[in-house]
Formats: structure tokens, C-alpha cells, sequence
């Protein structure tokens, strides 16, 4: 419950801690898909190297063995934490437009209609729309792709530009756009 609510971006923990020992809160972790790729980093007095390899096997992804060097420890730190948030960032965003990719404009679009059946406000609405670009296919064959994709970069700006703070854009195709616009009707 309480990473629900932290959501962290790399978890440091002990082998052994008083109710359980890091291997067993790995393996639990790793069984819920929300933090299979969460980076786990080991810092442990266990030098028995069977243990360390038993518990990078089941999950963990670094063991560092204390006494540590701090100077270490922040770089291993700083560096699994932005492989990870660029992992995260690369599977939700379309690497083009900068825009949700298709995945995760579907899946927030499931968040929203969740929150509003469940919400007891009365009055509230979401208006989903779709656009495509008229005629792109002939941008790519007649001008080339990288002028597509500068069409498909503009077009998103111009887009993005027309949206208020709380409106929400993902590219889910080549040259479609779906637009999650709380409140309009």
C-alpha cells in the first residue's frame, strides 16, 4: 500500500530486515506488474556470493556489500533511477510528437471514464475525439517521410497549443489524434 501511494523510482533495502528478508520482498514485488521493472538495489553486510547471485537472480538488479562507498552508492543510485524513468517515459510516449503513444492514451482514457462513473459530481462529462490528417499518406509518397513526420510534429504543436491544462492528446495512429476533453459536452 504504502508504494501505491509513494510510487518510488528505485527501492534500496537490507537482506535481512526484522519481518522478512529481501529476497522474499523482491519476489513478492516482482510478481505485481506495476513493479516488474522497478530497479532493486541491494545494500547488504551478506557476503556469502550465493546469496548475493540467489537474490539477483529473483529480481534484484545491483548488491552492494556494506561497509559501501557513498560516492559509489549515489552513482548507482542516480544512474538505475534515470534508466528507469527513461524506460518508463519511452513505453508511454510516442517518440515523434512527445505525445501518449497509443497504449497509454487508451489506458488513461480507461482511467478518466473509471473516475467519472464512479465520481458522484453530477454534470460531469468527457468528450473523446478523434482526428486524422486529411491526405497524409500522399505527404509521405509524394514529399518523403521526414516530411511526414515534420507534418505529424507541427500538426501535434499546433494541437497541443489549442488544448487546455486539464485536456489530454495521444497519437494512436500514423496520422490519428485522440483528444480526452473533460467538462465539454
Amino acid at each position: 500500500d504504502e508504494l501505491k501511494h509513494y510510487r518510488p523510482d528505485l527501492i534500496l533495502m537490507d537482506m535481512y530486515m526484522p519481518r522478512f528478508n529481501g529476497v522474499e520482498a523482491t519476489r513478492v514485488l516482482r510478481q505485481m506488474s506495476a513493479y516488474k521493472s522497478l530497479p532493486i538495489i541491494y545494500l547488504s553486510g551478506e557476503t556469502d556470493v550465493g546469496m548475493q547471485v540467489e537474490a539477483l537472480r529473483l529480481g534484484g538488479d545491483q548488491f552492494l556489500i556494506k561497509p559501501f562507498n557513498p560516492v559509489l552508492l549515489a552513482a548507482v543510485v542516480k544512474t538505475k533511477i534515470a534508466r528507469f524513468r527513461e524506460t518508463q517515459r519511452s513505453t508511454r510516449i510516442d517518440g515523434l510528437t512527445g505525445l501518449l503513444n497509443h497504449t497509454a492514451a487508451k489506458s488513461q482514457l480507461k482511467r478518466m471514464a473509471n473516475t467519472l462513473t464512479s465520481s458522484e459530481i453530477p454534470g460531469k462529462s468527457l468528450t473523446v475525439a478523434m482526428i486524422d490528417i486529411d491526405h497524409f499518406k500522399s505527404i509521405n509518397d509524394t514529399l518523403g517521410h521526414a516530411c511526414g513526420d515534420e507534418t505529424l510534429s507541427r500538426a501535434s504543436d499546433r494541437f497541443r497549443a489549442a488544448l487546455r491544462r486539464d485536456d489530454i492528446m495521444g497519437r494512436v495512429g500514423g496520422d490519428e489524434f485522440l483528444f480526452y476533453l473533460p467538462g465539454v459536452q
